[in-house]
Parts: C-alpha cells; structure tokens; sequence
C-alpha cells in the first residue's frame, strides 16, 4: 500500500503581498516627498525670478496704464495671458506687487507713493523729478514683491501649498505655515513708459 504525501505549501504568499504593500507606500510617500522637495526648491528660487521680470517689467512700463501692468504681472509669472505659475499651487499674476517708491532727500529712506500722491502720466513724473527729485511725487525706484492677494498695505508672505494633497499634513495652514520668500526686488525707475505714451497728462 502506498502513501502519496503532498508537500505542504507554504503560507506565506498573504504575507509577502502585505509586506510588498507596506514597502510600496513608503517607497512611493518616499519619492512623492522628494518630488515635492525638489518643487520647493524650485518655486524658493522662483519666487525671485518673478519678482525680478516684474520690477524690470514695470521700470520701463507706463504706469497709469493698467492694462500694460497687467501684462507686466503676466509676463513675471511665465504667461502671456491671466493664469497661474506652471508648478506653482495656485501663485498667479494677482500675487505680483507694483510699488513706486519716491527717495527723501539726502539719499534718506524710501516711501511708497500713495495712490493720491502718484504722478498722472510719465511725463508727468519727469517734470517732477526734474522739478524736486526728492520729492513726494517722484518716482525713483519701482518695487516688486509676492504678496497674498487682497493684504492691504501689509505684504503678507504667500503660504507653500503642496500639489499633491496626500502631503497636505507635512504643510500646516494657518498661523504655523510655510510660507515663502516675498522675493523684494527693486529696480531704478527708468523711462515707466516716457516717450512711448502719446497721452499727455498736466
């Protein structure tokens, strides 16, 4: 009489498949994480890129056109029309912050010119300067900054948001959040669109 035995299979198929799963989360939270560094790093450097194309932009563009400065806001954060940074969780041309600044005399500290205060035109502004370059209705440098929209005077830093929402609870909202640079670049105001503006202002 013989006896068939069957080897017994092992058991642990089950146990490799969760230990794969186990591995496959945290290689993959792994990656996902470094992907989103490297995007930090990016948008940390960018956020002076924009600042920078916006100042240069607005050196040379007329002022009281709006249009015109839209375009410059446009332009600083790598589109030709309305939109957001490509990569950048929602940063769009709305962040982009124009201010003209005027120098008190003796190379003493610089102001933000109020709206009421902001010369007509151009060619105003030359007549101005060339009139009292120290004065209030002077614009000597332009500023240009990342700020959260709809701040006020205040320029309150633009919180990183991250593009993939699992790695939400590694940036926290609110008061503790990461926040970014505003990137402050200032720039000389050069011709801020004088002679290219036929509009002639008192």
């Amino acid at each position: 009489m013989s006896i068939k035995l069957h080897p017994r299979r092992p058991r642990q198929g089950g146990v490799f498949a969760v230990e794969f799963a186990m591995l496959a989360l945290l290689f993959f939270l792994f990656l996902f994480a470094m992907l989103e560094m490297a995007r930090g790093v990016y948008l940390w450097n960018m956020v002076h890129e924009i600042t920078r194309r916006a100042a240069r932009g607005a050196a040379i563009t007329d002022f009281s056109d709006a249009g015109a400065l839209q375009a410059v806001r446009e332009h600083a954060v790598l589109r030709a029309a309305p939109g957001v940074l490509p990569l950048g969780g929602g940063i769009s041309d709305a962040y982009v912050r124009i201010d003209y600044l005027s120098q008190a005399n003796g190379g003493g500290a610089l102001a933000a010119l109020p709206v009421n205060a902001m010369p007509g035109c151009p060619q105003r502004n030359r007549i101005n300067c060339l009139d009292d370059p120290h004065g209030a209705s002077c614009i000597r440098f332009v500023r240009a900054r990342l700020c959260v929209p709809g701040a006020g005077a205040s320029c309150e830093s633009v919180p990183y948001r991250p593009i993939l929402p699992l790695l939400g609870m590694m940036f926290p909202s609110g008061a503790g959040a990461v926040r970014l640079p505003n990137g402050a670049t200032m720039a000389v105001a050069e011709s801020l669109g004088y002679p290219g503006n036929p509009n002639f202002c008192p």
